[in-house]
């Protein structure tokens, strides 16, 4: 063995213990069920377990979703997980996540979970994965001899195409699903490395048997690979050099053997079914076809978006993570391409050439023209039959793009960048995805509060709010407010509560003295992940909570938060109670300003008084009506202040008799100072019942004071002279015009 053949070796070993080390991370992190239909691939591993033979090709309730599949893969993964226990209640893994579809739009981490989870993936979930694993280290492996066949001399470029074939995001985290995209894969890999070694090295012994085996294998692991069939063919033509009868000959017993080995299942559907490939099972689920025109780029951009990144059953928005492999595969495509100015392509390599470019061009083609005129969106990982021709198409336009002395040196960067990056989704997108809460170590929260939250018939202590974090200063109608609630699980509940948070208008009160409501949100805790039936007590969290402000709200506001359980079989919240079990009734929480784009905080002017050393009174204008006096507040925020304080207005005549007066929080109570930003302007407005007979000068007291105290804020003016009686006192003389300024 030569020194180069040894370091050859070495790297495929090494690369190989590299990939399943990822895997198994790529494994254990996401959450059972997560990936694409492993409910469906998982009860078909279920049935041939419990029933030892088929399941009817029609859907059943449960698990029943992939019964139309091939079975290759899944008596595959029910023998090698025959020996591992399986949950006592597998149908529970099935309970769904009702607030998934309720996700903030383009927000990653916010309810991604399908379906509520156990604490760890089943046994069987998990060596269905594994099998799966295998599958696809077999994938990796076929690609690097793959590559061998074209450069038998060159070392980098085989190990360079089976680190991105192996080490693909996507396929790598569809390589430890349960399904049945590693299978093929692995088969169609199989099927043209078979080919690409009788087309380089000439006939070799059992070509057509082995050939057929691996087709009849592929057709009962998955139906799309009866497409693997033309594509030998078509690779056959080059190998015989037209039609002839070796070609006759060979093609015959290709096809023998593979009816012999995976016919019987197509002729087992046509018996009891009248559905040879399960055609009409398969679309059944699909609504009528979408045009092809009106939906080509919208699905060439999802078939990219899905074939390298997305690792999650719904459609996700991208991380910086995605973007970077996305364009990766863009540069190398475009790479391909612009390879042919470059390199000269003779007649013998073209052959394998055109027979490594049929595979990924024949998927796409049955892909956009039949199967996304199906379903709702385009799969990427459709092409993954033809993942070992891309791979090695997309290292050739590295290798071939740069002159020969450089060529090295990029094509390792190109390379190394997939497997970098694919051990690092796992950890920086998936892990995230699924898990957005965070364990709360006893660290301080912005706003402690303790409320515990109990069964009313049984008493039973559910949960306690530890406390929340806000993180925004203020927010602005339509936008989402974050909302991180810390929660201390106590005790599982038979079925999961949902946690609702929301904003409120104290100002607002309906005839039940109930508060309006400008935005609220229903999930459960650890958004889907960490369900009350399922969490784990005594295992403190922290959980963020996207809530919508309303477009419609009135502002300024300030928006108080409440925050409690819902139980689901009644619609009944759960008592709020303190620490102690003293019932709590209504327990608000402090919230946030909403605010208008032109009442947010400006540049501070020197107001005309100063309240406290925290507010400040610019300006007062008043207004004379048939019957009353309109007074407008222009007050000015200095500083923040921690209570809510009350606005008086007293009017008086000349010999000090009260006229009139108003004592009301600010804006009706709809904006109290506790939620002013330093720097905002708030404009008030109050009106003064005022008989029309008098026409004497006024005076008007303006202040604020605290309740229950009734002390009243201290009261200064510009200069810092204090103001007697803590008042601001101002003459008004009548009759008043339409407007007139008070205080300027």
């Amino acid at each position: 063995m030569t020194r180069v053949s040894r370091i050859v070796r070495s790297s495929l070993f090494w690369l190989a213990v590299l990939y399943l080390a990822a895997g198994l991370a790529y494994a254990l992190v996401t959450p059972v069920f997560e990936k694409p239909d492993e409910d469906g691939h998982y009860g078909y591993i279920l049935y041939l377990r419990e029933h030892h033979t088929l399941p009817p090709l029609h859907f059943l309730e449960g698990f029943a979703s992939e019964y139309k599949q091939p079975p290759l893969y899944y008596f595959v993964a029910s023998v090698l997980t025959g020996w591992l226990p399986d949950v006592a209640e597998p149908e529970r893994l099935l309970a769904t996540n009702p607030y998934m579809d309720s996700s903030v739009p383009g927000y990653r981490e916010d309810n991604r979970n399908v379906f509520l989870h156990p604490p760890h993936v089943t046994p069987v979930a998990l060596g269905a994965r594994l099998v799966s694993l295998l599958f696809g280290l077999g994938t990796m492996v076929a690609a690097y001899y793959l590559a061998l066949q074209l450069f038998p001399r060159q070392s980098l470029v085989p190990i360079a195409t089976a680190a991105v074939v192996g080490f693909q995001p996507q396929f790598l985290y569809l390589a430890t699903a349960v399904n049945n995209d590693a299978p093929i894969a692995f088969f169609g890999t199989l099927v043209i490395l078979i080919l690409m070694v009788r087309l380089q090295q000439g006939q070799f012994a059992h070509f057509a048997v082995s050939l057929g085996i691996v087709l009849g294998l592929a057709s009962i692991t998955k139906v799309s690979g009866l497409v693997f069939f033309p594509l030998a063919g078509l690779a056959l033509l080059f190998i015989h050099r037209g039609f002839n009868r070796a070609f006759l000959r060979d093609g015959l017993v290709i096809v023998a053997v593979a009816l012999l080995v995976g016919g019987w299942w197509y002729v087992r559907n046509t018996l009891l079914y009248g559905d040879p490939f399960s055609i009409t099972t398969h679309t059944s689920v699909y609504g009528a076809p979408r045009p092809f025109g009106s939906r080509i780029q919208h699905d060439l951009l999802s078939i990219e978006h899905t074939f390298w990144a997305n690792p999650s059953r719904t459609f996700v928005s991208q991380m910086w993570l995605d973007k970077v492999i996305i364009w990766w595969g863009r540069i190398s495509l475009a790479l391909l391409v612009l390879a042919p100015l470059f390199h000269y392509v003779s007649r013998f390599t073209s052959h394998a050439l055109i027979v490594l470019l049929s595979w990924p061009i024949t998927f796409l083609i049955l892909l956009i023209t039949y199967w996304t005129q199906q379903a709702a969106w385009a799969y990427g990982r459709l092409l993954f039959p033809a993942i070992a021709p891309i791979g090695l198409l997309l290292v050739l336009g590295w290798w071939y793009s740069f002159p020969p002395r450089w060529r090295c040196l990029p094509l390792t960067a190109g390379a190394g960048i997939v497997v970098v990056i694919s051990i690092l989704v796992p950890f920086a997108s998936i892990y995230p995805l699924y898990h957005p809460w965070r364990e709360w170590t006893g660290e301080q929260v912005e706003y402690p509060v303790g409320n515990i939250y109990v069964e009313p018939e049984t008493g039973t202590r559910i949960a306690q709010l530890v406390g929340y974090n806000l993180s925004e200063l203020y927010v602005s109608p339509g936008a989402y407010l974050p909302v991180e609630l810390c929660w201390r699980p106590l005790s599982q509940t038979d079925v999961p509560y949902t946690v609702f948070v929301q904003l409120l208008d104290l100002g607002q009160l309906d005839d039940q003295a109930s508060p309006g409501v400008w935005g609220q949100r229903r999930t459960y805790p650890g958004l889907g992940n960490l369900p009350t039936d399922r969490w784990t007590p005594d295992r403190p969290f922290c959980d963020k909570v996207l809530v919508q402000v309303s477009p419609d709200t009135p502002t300024p506001l300030g928006a108080p938060i409440e925050v409690g359980f819902i139980d689901p079989r009644t619609d009944n919240r759960l008592q709020a109670t303190s620490a102690e079990g003293d019932s709590l009734g209504a327990s608000f929480l402090r919230g946030v300003p909403v605010l208008s784009s032109g009442e947010l905080p400006a540049g501070e002017q020197p107001p005309r008084y100063i309240l406290d050393d925290a507010i400040g009174l610019d300006r007062v204008e008043a207004e004379r009506g048939e019957n009353t006096i309109t007074l407008t507040l222009t007050w000015q925020s200095l500083q923040p202040v921690s209570y809510d304080a009350t606005t008086f207005v007293h009017l008086k005549d000349a010999d000090g008799e009260l006229l009139a007066q108003a004592d009301r929080h600010p804006l009706g109570g709809r904006f109290p100072t506790s939620y002013w930003l330093p720097g905002q302007v708030v404009t008030d407005t109050i009106r003064l019942p005022l008989t029309s007979a008098y026409d004497g000068p006024l005076t008007l007291n303006v202040g604020m004071y605290t309740w229950p105290s009734l002390e009243r804020l201290p009261v200064v003016d510009a200069t810092g002279n204090p103001q007697r009686d803590n008042m601001i006192a101002v003459q008004i003389s009548l009759p008043l015009p339409d407007k007139e300024v008070i205080i300027p």
